[in-house]
């Protein structure tokens, strides 16, 4: 019998990788003005720069994001910071340890958030042939015998701590559409989330009176003056006119454990963002650019996204206070996104006090340092 002689395989060179890990994000909203910061690392390359293959979805608002998280089909996406309040504290209430909740912020990219309400002006509605108000609205308690649309998300939870401010809780009618117009409360309507045009025109022909968005909603009504209303004339006030600070609004976030067992797809994530911040407040308008390219969008989203942008850069001081959106006086002493426990204890405090809390829990509940600049 034939003896066999073993031959050797060939080696195999093994060559590096040509990819990047792809990391999945689900948005709170659609692309705007107020995520500057995904889309000018994505348009600087920053995500290529630090190995990292970024593929943003979305949904509609921060709870689905959440919950989304918390059942782990998404591993990490934005979200506002009184969602991630509002759900641990449910966790909490259901007797479970609020510190073991699995979604935690890791990067707080709006240190300085407020919301406006804002409608036509008595001047415009006459022109319009328009009913017109005893006066234009220009504080909360004008918002009494109004439709009102609250926006979602964190401007929802600005109204409701100013009613419990102003002690106009009883004076809310829940819902317009369930309970019909009641002339001595203030109309909350739920109509469906539609696009920026959609609701401009609500407005204009009488089916909405108030609209509250975050402060850069400004840019939206000025946008549409200077494309396809020329000469809207408007008024507004902000929740820092209605006497509430500033506060955390939209951050990253993402499950414990993936941050635990995969810092190394978090880290140049957030630090694409990390090195995009401070570019974006000083030029906004690259990440427009960027954005309405992916979106096909025309040019009169131009204007408005970058009205927006420029309102959460800090290019409007007059709007949206001393700050950018993403910058504060802590993020000088500390670096973009970062998280203090004290404004985190606030802003606990302020839904606590607004009696929006099921359970009580501390900032550290909410909240993971990632180190990212250790």
């Amino acid at each position: 019998m034939p003896t066999l002689t073993k031959v050797p395989l060939p080696k195999v060179e093994l060559a590096t990788a040509d990819y990047l890990p792809q990391l999945d994000i689900l948005c709170h909203h659609f692309a705007s003005g107020h995520v500057l910061y995904l889309f000018h690392a994505l348009g600087k390359g920053y995500f290529k720069e630090n190995k990292i293959y970024p593929v943003f979805s979305r949904t509609n608002h921060s709870p689905k994001v959440i919950e989304s998280l918390f059942h782990d089909v998404h591993k990490i996406g934005t979200a506002t910071a009184t969602g991630v309040i509002l759900a641990t504290s449910e966790w909490a209430a259901q007797g479970n340890d609020p510190k073991e909740y699995p979604v935690k912020i890791i990067y707080q990219c709006d240190q300085s958030y407020s919301s406006a309400f804002y409608s036509l002006s008595n001047n415009y509605r006459q022109k319009l042939g328009l009913p017109t108000y005893p006066k234009n609205i220009t504080t909360f308690e004008d918002l009494v015998g109004k439709r009102v649309r609250t926006g979602g998300g964190t401007p929802t939870i600005l109204f409701w701590i100013l009613a419990h401010k102003k002690g106009l809780k009883d004076k809310v009618n829940p819902s317009l559409e369930e309970n019909g117009y009641d002339p001595g409360k203030i109309n909350l309507s739920w109509v469906e989330e539609y696009d920026v045009k959609t609701y401009s025109n609500l407005m204009l022909r009488g089916e909405l009176d108030v609209y509250s968005k975050p402060t850069f909603g400004h840019g939206q009504f000025i946008g549409r003056a200077k494309t396809t209303n020329e000469g809207l004339e408007h008024v507004a006030f902000s929740t820092i006119d209605a006497g509430l600070p500033p506060l955390y609004g939209v951050g990253i976030v993402a499950r414990r454990d993936f941050v635990r067992d995969h810092a190394d797809m978090i880290a140049p994530f957030l630090k694409a963002i990390d090195k995009a911040m401070p570019e974006c407040i000083d030029d906004p308008r690259f990440s427009v650019r960027i954005m309405n390219e992916m979106r096909d969008f025309g040019p009169e989203y131009d204007e408005i996204e970058g009205i927006k942008a420029d309102i959460t850069a800090g290019k409007h001081p007059e709007i949206s206070g001393e700050y950018a959106y993403y910058a504060s006086a802590d993020t000088e002493k500390y670096g973009f996104g970062c998280v203090r426990e004290d404004k985190l204890q606030f802003l606990i405090d302020m839904l606590q006090d607004a009696g929006m809390l099921k359970a009580k829990i501390q900032p550290s509940d909410v909240y993971m340092d990632v180190k990212l600049r250790a």
